[in-house]
């Protein structure tokens, strides 16, 4: 059975009625400041080339999109006016 078109609560999946309580929750998870797990340093010690393309190598092996997820990621929700009230008094849910 095929949805027609429309804004519908990602909760319960009723159809929004544009005017009735429609609400949009917006999420948006980034890497905090903190500085990156790996550093290379330039001391003159090491093989700084060798160091910068053995993490080359690291990279090109890892998923783009996991990568990406690290960085930034953000998320949008309609919600009706029941799944919001409901939302706003947890919004993070413990397992």
């Amino acid at each position: 059975m095929e949805r027609d078109s429309g804004t519908f609560c990602k909760l319960c999946g009723r159809r929004i009625v544009q005017g009735k309580g429609h609400y949009i929750v917006r999420i948006e998870v980034f890497a905090a400041g903190e500085p990156p797990e790996k550093l290379v340093w330039l001391s003159g010690k090491g093989d700084f080339k060798a160091e910068v393309n053995h993490l080359l190598q690291e990279i090109a092996k890892a998923d783009p999109r996991e990568l990406e997820d690290q960085v930034y990621k953000f998320f949008k929700f309609d919600l009706c006016r029941s799944c919001q009230r409901e939302y706003i008094k947890n919004p993070l849910p413990t397992k």
